[in-house]
């Protein structure tokens, strides 16, 4: 016996029967964005392009980068126990071509990816997408080196497991199991290893006596999403008080009076 499958004969053996994917289960509906009107309305590089970031799910993440005065984008590392995806939708003047696509390494350098960084018509507009882990811890950390003799200056772990999976820890950014939007903890383990390392005792490396300078944090925006984060949530839950308030029976004032007496 035969069946076909996506325009493809299989032979069954006996007893088998014609392999079926799975319906969708309407956990994630399904979505599309344009990259290019995307990437206009930034607030944060590596900004998630979806609203779907739980148990095994593909999360694209937008960054686009130009060149700037003073060519200081800074540079760290980025470790995920999970393997990310990067592909270049468009780039000048960048180490990266347009359409290229790799897999990173766990560790893996970020910088701006500009061969002049301080080139006005250098840019590169690109998604780095993470897988989110299914059934098991998944950690990240952010790290700074000596840019004279690459000694680790920080190292900021987090644990990064998806909000519907066992192990998630909201605690650490303050979050709660009634945050209406999930945190996307990159960016926020990202905040904080910059604010640890912008210290300038942390800043000068104790091998070499090289005080590396302040890492460009307004320039990759982490801080913004994140404070609009706590911001969204705290309206969400002020919408949900003035829905439960305005639904609450309102007291006779017969009985008000009643009860003054």
């Amino acid at each position: 016996m035969d069946a076909t499958t996506a325009g493809e004969t299989i032979a069954l053996q006996p007893g088998e029967s014609a392999p079926r994917i799975p319906r969708p289960d309407g956990a994630r509906a399904p979505l599309k964005a344009n990259i290019f009107e995307f990437a206009v309305g930034l607030s944060s590089q590596l900004q998630p392009m979806f609203p779907y970031d739980g148990a095994g799910a593909i999360v694209p993440c937008a960054a686009v980068m130009q060149g700037v005065d003073d060519g200081h984008y800074g540079h760290f590392f980025h470790f995920n126990t999970i393997e990310e995806i990067a592909l270049v939708y468009g780039s000048n003047n960048a180490m990266l071509a347009t359409g290229s696509v790799f897999a990173t390494q766990q560790l893996h350098g970020v910088n701006s990816f500009l061969k002049d960084p301080a080139d006005p018509d250098a840019f590169i507009l690109i998604t780095i997408t993470q897988h989110q882990s299914e059934d098991g811890d998944q950690t990240e950390a952010v790290i700074f080196r000596c840019q004279k003799c690459s000694h680790e200056l920080v190292r900021f772990g987090y644990d990064a497991t998806p909000h519907d999976v066992a192990g998630h820890d909201a605690s650490q950014w303050g979050g709660g199991p009634d945050d209406r939007v999930p945190m996307f903890a990159t960016l926020w383990g990202s905040v904080s290893a910059a604010a640890e390392y912008n210290h300038e005792a942390v800043r000068t490396c104790p091998e070499c006596g090289h005080v590396n300078p302040e890492f460009p944090t307004h320039l990759w925006g982490w801080q913004r999403w994140v404070t609009q984060w706590r911001t969204v949530n705290a309206a969400r839950k002020a919408l949900e008080a003035s829905a439960a308030a305005q639904a609450s029976p309102a007291v006779p004032p017969a009985a008000t009076q009643a009860g003054a007496r």
